[in-house]
């Protein structure tokens, strides 16, 4: 499952401009600069999506490792994060950027 994930991310984040009719990071930023309900419901949107593939991985192949009693606030204080420590990436599609924020902040296997 690692192997079909790493594969899918790694199509994703080798295209340097999302689609037109994809949101980008640029505009998952500043909407959720705003609060934009949309775009905090787009991170939790996201955040389910990995919970579902990783649902019945073993420990070792799960990627994103938040804590059980992970809030919503916490989930897109991450995004949010991640997006301003390298602002170069905003180009990237928003839901490969959600996902290298939850990776990124909620590591597997450190202590």
């Amino acid at each position: 499952m690692r192997g079909v994930l790493a594969f899918v991310f790694a199509l994703f984040a080798l295209s340097a401009q999302a689609q037109p009719f994809f949101m980008d990071g640029n505009v998952l930023y500043q909407r959720l600069l705003r609060q934009d309900p949309s775009a905090i419901t787009y991170v939790f949107g996201v955040y389910d999506g990995v919970e579902i593939v990783q649902y019945h991985a073993p420990s070792a192949e799960r990627l994103v490792c938040a804590p059980p009693a992970v809030t919503g606030t916490e989930l897109v204080d991450a995004v949010r994060g991640y997006l301003e420590a390298d602002p170069a990436i905003l180009n990237y599609p928003a839901g490969v950027l959600v996902l290298r924020a939850f990776v990124w902040a909620f590591p597997c296997g450190k202590t």
